[in-house]
């Protein structure tokens, strides 16, 4: 820390006075002695004491901060309730969404929820995964979502084999709040030159708006494999 040294300057002024005395005695019988005396005195003039310079301060004018808009959410399934091109039971809502509509929903900074969403997207690069759109009427304090993951054949449709089925649970959403679930299996879908197999597909997909307690979310898939 920079030491800051005060000098303090004392000046004493010192007045000085001057003497000098001249005397003069004459004799005389009939004068009485006078005497004179011629005395001078000077003093140093003081220095003119120097008023303090007050330096005027700076008025810096703070400028005025823009306020920027608020955040909107990022809409992919279109603002109209009921959701078009969703399939209802009841108060709940499903469609499977394209992958143009997960790339949508997953840039959406406006809503924390979509921290899920992100970090399931990244682990599907390694795991085959399936996905549902789900919105309620009422509010869900949670979702459930089961599933059947299988092979099938690229050329024909058909199915080759069951691989496992899957359970998953997820956070739950406001009335009319639509939002993707992530379906990850255990099922890794890279053969040996690191290619994505897209012959495994998710199935028989059901979907649950629970309103009762939130079970414990820090695993949401189970995958049980055939």
């Amino acid at each position: 820390m920079e030491q800051r040294l005060k000098k303090f300057v004392t000046v004493f002024l010192i007045s000085v006075m001057a003497l000098s005395t001249t005397s003069a005695i004459a004799a005389s019988p009939t004068a009485t002695p006078k005497p004179t005396s011629k005395t001078t005195a000077s003093e140093t003039k003081k220095p003119a004491t120097k008023k303090p310079v007050v330096k005027k301060k700076k008025v810096v004018k703070k400028k005025k901060k823009k306020k920027l808009p608020p955040l909107q959410p990022v809409v992919c399934f279109g603002k109209a309730w009921p959701p078009s091109g969703f399939t209802q039971n009841g108060e709940v809502f499903a469609k499977i969404p394209t992958a143009s509509q997960l790339e949508c929903e997953s840039s959406d900074n406006y809503t924390p929820a979509k921290v899920f969403l992100r970090a399931d997207l990244r682990k599907c690069d390694e795991f085959a995964c399936g996905a549902v759109t789900v919105a309620s009427d009422a509010r869900c304090t949670w979702w459930e979502v089961t599933s059947t993951f299988e092979r099938i054949d690229l050329k024909t449709g058909k199915i080759e084999a069951t691989l496992g089925t899957l359970r998953t649970v997820s956070q739950g959403t406001n009335a009319k709040t639509i939002q993707s679930i992530m379906l990850i299996s255990g099922i890794k879908h890279r053969d040996a030159d690191g290619k994505i197999l897209n012959n495994i597909k998710a199935s028989g997909i059901a979907v649950s708006c629970h309103h009762d307690a939130i079970p414990d979310l820090s695993n949401r898939n189970f995958f049980t494999a055939s």
